[in-house]
């Protein structure tokens, strides 16, 4: 399974579909894997913050939430598989643009054919990926 960002972010704020979702991942044995740009939108929150004890409590439960899962480097496959889905997606005038960061993310579930955790839709116009929400 392929982490996305809102679902770690609403991990964080103790979502209880999250915190539901967490459970049955963590019992079902999956492999659960991080793209790296997904810690690089978990950190861009942080950055954000103005307040140094919210900054503090924000990056310890990040890294608190990442730290036992797998990290799924930035290849020059998923690189290029992204490029191609943003490329895609932004030529038609169907599906939504992903952006960088989605994009990404898609590109990973592709290649390790496994779904994305996360209740962005824009998952769904992904000819290939399946979204789970939670």
């Amino acid at each position: 399974m392929i982490l996305d960002t809102n679902y770690l972010g609403a991990l964080k704020d103790q979502h209880p579909g999250a915190l539901s979702k967490a459970t049955e991942l963590e019992v079902s044995g999956e492999p659960l894997r991080i793209p790296t740009v997904v810690g690089y939108e978990l950190f861009i929150s942080v950055g954000k913050t103005t307040q140094e004890r919210f900054k503090r409590k924000d990056r310890q439960a990040y890294r608190r939430l990442t730290a036992s899962k797998p990290k799924v480097e930035l290849s020059e496959q998923i690189a290029t598989r992204a490029g191609v889905l943003e490329g895609e997606h932004q030529r038609s005038t169907e599906k939504p643009n992903l952006g960088p960061g989605d994009a990404v993310v898609a590109a990973t579930a592709l290649l390790y054919d496994e779904p994305v955790v996360s209740d962005d839709r824009d998952f769904d116009s992904v000819d290939g990926v399946n979204r789970i929400g939670y």
